[in-house]
């Protein structure tokens, strides 16, 4: 049998700990967990679980810290979380692993909830968290485990709620100090400019965060797996900053490449519904557009090979904004089709 630990960093995680720890405690073998300045009792909550703990000063480098992490592992396998993260499925997947040997680079699915109490969305991505011994990270922020094992997608789900709106008010100004800094001796690196402008949206900082996507874009390798939320991400800018001309060539150029993406088409519907109300001139040639995105992303469905996807953007997403636009155009027949079809498929 081979030896399964977790490994997390933790600060002021209160709130979560005791459901991220007793999520995955009867998975694994050991939990080491290193803490890197926190006040509240997030250590005493965690102590019931018997972590081996650490305590850390803070140096604004990810990878330093869950590096020191894993070099107190002395597991054949790491499993490394968040405490915002929590299992959801894929314990008997876990529990298989304890039989094969650490040859692979293990990619589970995080289940992200987004928005708020009266608008909750989901969205999932791929990330690889299971790793052989050796492996450590890189990068001060965003980090990624460097190696050369092979990856492999495993049936294993995490959810992670970091990204609600309360929960995003401790990491503003931090993740973005760190990001700039890391620019600062590369200014073009696709991914760092990628995870900037994400920053910056988040705070709604859009005029802002539209050169590092756009800067993002260009480097972005065609077949890289972020490029594509880079897209839809910059496009959402340019509807908040009112750059409707750069969107509407973003849509011409990168349609061709994401025909297979429901949530590049519901956001484009979602920028033209925008585009109509601040271009009333054009509106006429828009609103069709409108009902013809919507119903694209319906036709592609739900794509689950969609990195970074919103779920119900191919289904239930789309069908409500297809009601809506139905009932404001006075077709009260396919409105009340497609507001069936949101109660129908909606989560």
């Amino acid at each position: 049998m081979y030896k399964m630990t977790l490994v997390l960093i933790v600060k002021n995680e209160s709130r979560c700990i005791e459901r991220c720890l007793s999520s995955f405690r009867e998975y694994v073998d050991e939990i080491i967990l290193v803490d890197t300045g926190s006040t509240d009792d997030t250590i005493q909550k965690a102590k019931k679980y018997h972590p081996i703990i650490q305590e850390i000063e803070w140096r604004n480098d990810f990878s330093w810290a869950r590096n020191t992490a894993l070099e107190m592992s002395s597991g054949d396998w790491n499993m490394v979380v968040d405490a915002d993260e929590w299992l959801i499925g894929g314990g008997q997947t876990l529990l298989g692993l304890k039989t094969k040997s650490a040859e692979f680079v293990g990619v589970v699915e995080i289940e992200n909830q987004l928005g708020d109490d009266r608008q909750m969305q989901r969205s999932h991505v791929a990330l690889p968290r299971i790793l052989p011994r050796a492996v450590r990270y890189v990068g001060k922020i965003h980090e990624q485990p460097k190696h050369t094992f092979p990856t492999q997608r495993l049936d294993i789900r995490f959810g992670h709620d970091g990204y609600l709106g309360e929960q995003q008010v401790h990491k503003r100004g931090r993740n973005e100090q760190i990001l700039r800094s890391e620019l600062e001796s590369a200014p073009i690196d696709a991914y760092l400019n990628y995870q900037l402008g994400k920053d910056l949206a988040i705070q709604e900082k859009y005029q802002e965060s539209i050169a590092f996507f756009e800067t993002a874009k260009r480097g972005a390798l065609a077949n890289v797996i972020w490029r594509h939320d880079v897209v839809v991400r910059l496009l959402f800018s340019y509807k908040k900053a009112k750059r409707f001309s750069e969107g509407f060539s973003l849509i011409a150029d990168e349609e061709p490449r994401y025909s297979y993406s429901p949530d590049f088409y519901f956001c484009c519907g979602d920028f033209c519904i925008d585009g109509a109300l601040y271009l009333p001139d054009h509106s006429q040639t828009l609103i069709p557009m409108i009902e013809s995105y919507f119903l694209k992303a319906r036709a592609v469905g739900e794509n689950s090979q969609i990195d970074d996807r919103v779920v119900g953007r191919g289904s239930f997403l789309a069908a409500y904004n297809l009601y809506a636009f139905y009932s404001s155009t006075g077709r009260d027949e396919l409105a009340n089709q497609y507001l069936k079809l949101y109660e129908a498929e909606k989560i």
